[in-house]
């Protein structure tokens, strides 16, 4: 079991095209190819100190984590080993320092004055982007493609959005404070126990289930569900796959719910006390 530490690292990201990244330290063995922080250095006679980043180039003793790193050699230590107690990986995370602001990498579709990064160009003649760009999305196209200012076309699968990430985070501050106020007003203002909400909330499922059955909506979402599972299913050399039908009951529920969800336009986090 690896543990994490709360240490985290500003580093230039060579796959990102040297754009800034945070990334955390975990104790375990490195791999090839990774970046490494020297957090006890165990020969006073090394060339390198404590804080010190390397990428590790080499193995030394798999089975021990021991590595060796170009950047780590020194007169002493030729082959520049590090032992695995002296180390710990930093592994990268989904946040970039970009013009001085932090932004968080999300994987999806991008809208209009969003900023993107590309991260994975596919290598098309005539692109004239490489990993690491940074632009601002100024349309959309069909399946995540977007054209973006300064860089042209780009397909969907080849950039991340770029969230700000201090916006991010005062945006779930106030919805938590919201949920906070509304909760207090709910117990404290109308006296509703968390029983009572929860009564409530099953009385509507029920009533909108209800309704669903008696229009005809019920039958129709079931249908196509399973009629597609049935197709999936006889796939497999003319025989339903294993858990057809535990697969069929599930996706049914499922796509009931989301359903129920947003016509009800629930979204009620009940906690557990002490959780």
């Amino acid at each position: 079991m690896t543990k994490s530490n709360v240490n985290i690292h500003v580093l230039a990201d060579e796959t990102l095209g040297g754009i800034k990244r945070e990334y955390v330290e975990v104790d375990r063995k490195a791999e090839v190819g990774e970046k490494i922080v020297i957090v006890e250095k165990a020969d006073c006679e090394e060339g390198y100190k404590n804080g010190d980043v390397f990428t590790v180039d080499r193995e030394y003793r798999p089975a021990d984590g021991d590595v060796e790193s170009d950047g780590a050699s020194s007169d002493s230590n030729c082959d520049g080993l590090i032992y695995r107690e002296e180390y710990r990986v930093l592994e990268p995370t989904d946040i970039v320092h970009i013009d001085g602001e932090r932004y968080k990498m999300v994987d999806r579709k991008a809208k209009v004055g969003e900023k993107i990064i590309i991260v994975r160009p596919d290598g098309v003649i005539g692109d004239d982007y490489d990993t690491g760009r940074v632009g601002t999305v100024k349309s959309r196209h069909s399946a995540g493609d977007v054209s973006v200012e300064t860089i042209g076309l780009v397909f969907g699968d080849e950039y991340r959005v770029l969230v700000p990430l201090d916006k991010h985070e005062k945006t779930l501050e106030n919805k938590n404070s919201v949920y906070k106020e509304v909760k207090n007003y709910i117990h404290n203002e109308l006296g509703i126990s968390r029983q009572d909400a929860q009564e409530m909330i099953s009385i509507a499922v029920s009533n909108e289930v209800q309704k669903m059955s008696e229009s005809g909506k019920l039958d129709r979402i079931a249908g196509e569900k399973i009629e597609s599972l049935i197709e999936e299913g006889f796939e497999n050399g003319g025989q339903l796959l294993h858990g057809f039908k535990e697969r069929v009951s599930q996706t049914v529920s499922d796509e009931v719910g989301k359903r129920i969800a947003n016509v009800l336009n629930i979204n009620v986090e009940l906690k557990e006390e002490g959780n």
